[in-house]
């Protein structure tokens, strides 16, 4: 509430002259009547990138520096100047924490993904639950909100990249949300990836995964890739058709390193309505219709709560030296006008050079992925050995012509949601 200095207050008000100002008030503000504490400087707002090769960085370092809580200059007679967010003076913590769920609840509901009033009003509540050793990230953590996470609704309340200026993702809710929720629970980046697959928002997804609370990179990877990871590069194509076609390129540093050293490299996508997991491994163990112990694999898996699928599915390796290449070999007979040239879209993106004229272009690896049954989120998964094709088997060695210079394996995967032909085979 807004004490006004020009009127009497009426006889037995039941309204505490320091009462904490709704949330309605609070954003509807004249800016000119707030001010920062002193020697304070605003905080700086976080930005989303809305390219695909943009990076969310470490929620920690998007919040920036800490920054006081809004003041709000109000003559009270008797009283001078208030703030308005210092409720914990007034209120139990039982009263701070309902004031808070209530407040982050109606940021969302309102979704201010082009103010700076999420940032501002968290900061506040930050305070708030300081003051009562209450803790604002668990708060934030807490399925409050209809069964979710705020986070959760941030994302599926998000407008999509192409739909979103710029200058409008300064600074972004979710972003808001991230910097006071660090550390994450495993629970609410359950919700998160959840809310990202309902959405298919690829985009966010990639972004997700480059952040140290998302990422899957093992101890290992980070020994070997230092701190400024080389993160891997994930695109999603989803191509025309009426089979749930889409490509998939990927550019994996340091391959054969990684592969001999943490003998895993998992690479999570979203694409088609669900979410994908597409491993190079090596084998651990011997399985009676598996791998062979020590053999270097490949699998395909659905993730998440994703729906059950059929799946047509090859993953293509190019010489990297090459620019033109040969019409690609159609995932199964009588395929091939459903598909574009996966071979000239992979030279496209990865920007292969030029051969000299005297060179000779390297066929391409395919590697078939065979779908014996339905994949689900829980169950069936393609695993398939690189040595059951003599071309794809020399991935492991050191000087492979078909891993570049610069130690990335760049490989396509092409895939279709429909049963695969049962005369196709690893070619």
């Amino acid at each position: 509430m807004i004490i006004d200095s020009g009127k009497i207050a009426l006889p037995n008000d039941p309204t505490p002259t320091d009462a904490p100002p709704s949330y309605d008030t609070l954003v509807s503000l004249d800016p000119s009547r707030l001010q920062l504490s002193r020697d304070s400087k605003a905080p700086t707002s976080p930005s989303y990138s809305g390219s695909s090769g943009g990076q969310l960085r470490s929620p920690s370092a998007i919040a920036g520096p800490s920054s006081p809580p809004i003041t709000c200059a109000s003559s009270v007679k008797g009283k001078g100047k208030i703030n308005w967010f210092n409720f914990a003076a007034y209120r139990t913590e039982q009263d701070v924490r309902k004031t808070v769920l209530g407040l982050v609840r109606d940021l969302v509901r309102e979704h201010h993904s082009d103010s700076a009033a999420p940032l501002g009003i968290l900061q506040s509540c930050a305070a708030a639950c300081d003051s009562q050793s209450l803790s604002l990230s668990s708060l934030l953590q807490e399925k409050s909100i209809e069964g979710h996470t705020p986070l959760y609704w941030a994302i599926v309340k998000r407008r999509p990249d192409e739909d979103v200026e710029d200058t409008s993702q300064i600074p972004d809710l979710l972003i808001a949300l991230l910097s006071h929720s660090t550390p994450l629970k495993k629970d609410t980046i359950m919700d998160i990836r959840h809310a990202c697959l309902i959405t298919s928002d690829q985009r966010l997804f990639q972004r997700l995964r480059m952040s140290p609370e998302f990422a899957t990179v093992s101890g290992s990877d980070q020994m070997l890739l230092g701190v400024t990871l080389p993160h891997d590069e994930i695109e999603v194509e989803e191509l025309p058709g009426d089979e749930g076609e889409f490509a998939v390129n990927f550019v994996i540093p340091h391959f054969q390193k990684r592969m001999m050293v943490t003998q895993e490299i998992p690479l999570e996508f979203i694409a088609r309505s669900r979410m994908w997991k597409l491993v190079f491994a090596i084998a651990g163990q011997n399985g009676p219709f598996g791998p062979r112990l020590g053999s270097w694999t490949i699998s395909l898996s659905l993730q998440d709560s994703s729906p059950p699928t059929w799946i047509d599915s090859r993953l293509v390796v190019v010489d990297p030296a090459i620019d033109e290449h040969p019409p690609p070999i159609s995932p199964s007979p009588g395929s091939a006008s459903r598909s574009e040239s996966f071979l000239q879209s992979a030279s496209n993106t990865f920007g292969f050079n030029p051969p000299s004229p005297r060179s000779k272009a390297r066929p391409p690896i395919s590697i078939r992925l065979p779908c014996r049954e339905r994949l689900q989120s829980k169950g069936f998964q393609i695993v398939i050995s690189l040595e059951d094709s003599p071309s794809a088997a020399t991935l492991q060695y050191a000087g492979n012509p078909y891993i570049a210079a610069d130690e990335k394996l760049r490989v396509r995967l092409e895939a279709s949601l429909r049963m695969p032909e049962h005369d196709c085979i690893i070619s």
